[in-house]
């Protein structure tokens, strides 16, 4: 409770400044600085008190004692008489049961005692005695009246909230103490320390709200130097600020194992996580359920946009989406490049080759021997008639009887047959030059 620690320290650092040492002064005087001036300390068990006070004497006098006293038994109350020493400066007379528990502010004309770990035997009043002498021989002694009472009091903080404590609520912290004041301030802690602009509320009540996640703290009251024990305000929100974590990497080979993970911030804590895979503008694809997503050997098509959605009793919201990036592995990379290799080397080489092979055919046509071919005589026949009446001058008389057939072959095409017979035109000139040189 370092706050608290803080406020503490601050609170003796005012009693324990130097008093004024009244330079001058012929009078025997000691003052108590109670806060609320009624000379009355309500603390609760365990708790530390400070008696502040300051003195002063004639500058005559020397001090030779301090002294912190409690009545007991049939001493009188109104600290005439001594009882039990609380704190003595010569150790002569201290109580046991106050041993260890005591710290003196022995400055100046400062006189402030502070009691540690109060209990409710502690509870009486409580006086500041000094004695000072002008002569050794003749000590002198001054007690200053009324004292100051200590009361251990009872500080209880409640909630006037029973059931869950949600966020736009209103609530109310209510302090009791068993101490009687004429007007009791309250004071205001959260987390142990002072709530900011509140000094002291009277009656007891502090309102709060509208309630945010921020106000989730251990509240506590204080009455005098009495401090309640703390109560939490436990203040309920739905998840907020959700978002996807991702392992390793959202850029990962294909067959890697990848993990995501869905992160919140939500009181109570979330119950379910929902994960979905975006399919379109509008529209995504249910994963599964759990707080954590994992592919054990992702694939090229797991690439994409991934969102979480978390829910506790109070509400659910969404995270941002996630891209899922999935790279080929770096050995099939190497392996694809190198079958492309391969592939453009042997496609080369079959093209070669196949050059090569057409330049030696070619080469080989060219070499071979040719026979000269005669030249004919050109015979235009433009009708069959022709043919037959060139065949009849012939000068020899036809004695084969296989000319015989030649001599007497009369051509009549059909007028359908007309382009085969255009065709066969070579082969039929070739045929009649053929009788002619028998003949």
């Amino acid at each position: 409770m370092h706050c608290q620690y803080i406020l503490q320290l601050s609170l003796l650092t005012l009693l324990s400044l130097p008093g004024t040492h009244f330079s001058g002064t012929q009078t025997w005087s000691v003052w108590y600085h109670d806060r609320d001036r009624t000379n009355v300390i309500c603390a609760s068990k365990g708790s530390s008190v400070v008696f502040a006070c300051t003195y002063s004497y004639p500058d005559t006098m020397e001090v030779r004692r301090k002294i912190w006293f409690t009545p007991r038994g049939k001493t009188k109350q109104d600290g005439s008489q001594q009882g039990d020493g609380v704190f003595n400066t010569s150790g002569l007379t201290n109580k046991t049961r106050y041993s260890g528990r005591t710290e003196f502010y022995d400055q100046g004309n400062n006189c402030t005692l502070k009691l540690n770990n109060v209990t409710e035997d502690d509870s009486g009043r409580f006086f500041f005695r000094f004695e000072a002498n002008k002569h050794k021989q003749a000590p002198q002694g001054y007690t200053g009246p009324l004292g100051v009472a200590l009361t251990i009091s009872v500080l209880s903080l409640k909630l006037n909230e029973n059931g869950p404590v949600k966020e736009r609520d209103h609530v109310t912290l209510a302090c009791t103490s068993t101490c009687n004041l004429p007007q009791m301030e309250f004071l205001w802690f959260k987390d142990g320390c002072p709530l900011p602009g509140v000094s002291g509320v009277l009656g007891g009540q502090y309102p709060l709200g509208p309630l945010s996640s921020n106000d989730t703290g251990c509240y506590s009251c204080g009455l005098g130097q009495g401090m309640s024990t703390p109560i939490l305000l436990d203040v309920r929100y739905a998840p907020r600020n959700v978002s996807v974590q991702v392992s390793p990497s959202p850029e990962v080979v294909k067959g890697s194992r990848l993990t995501l993970t869905c992160n919140n911030n939500a009181n109570p804590a979330a119950e379910t996580y929902t994960w979905f895979q975006r399919t379109g503008t509008l529209t995504s694809l249910r994963l599964g359920m759990g707080k954590e997503h994992t592919f054990k050997e992702i694939d090229s098509d797991d690439s994409g946009l991934y969102f979480c959605m978390a829910q506790n009793a109070l509400g659910s919201q969404n995270s941002t989406e996630l891209e899922l990036k999935v790279k080929e592995s770096a050995h099939l990379m190497v392996f694809l490049a190198a079958f492309g290799a391969l592939f453009l080397v042997t496609a080369v080489i079959v093209v070669l080759y196949i050059y090569i092979k057409r330049r030696k055919w070619n080469r080989a046509e060219k070499k071979l021997p040719t026979k000269p071919v005669p030249q004919l005589q050109k015979a235009t026949f433009s009708r069959p008639e022709d043919i037959y009446e060139n065949m009849r001058r012939s000068a020899k008389p036809i004695t084969d009887p296989d000319d015989m057939n030649y001599t007497e072959l009369n051509i009549r095409p059909a007028p359908s047959h007309r382009r085969q017979l255009n065709n066969k035109a070579e082969d039929d000139d070739a045929v009649v030059y053929s009788q002619l040189q028998t003949q």
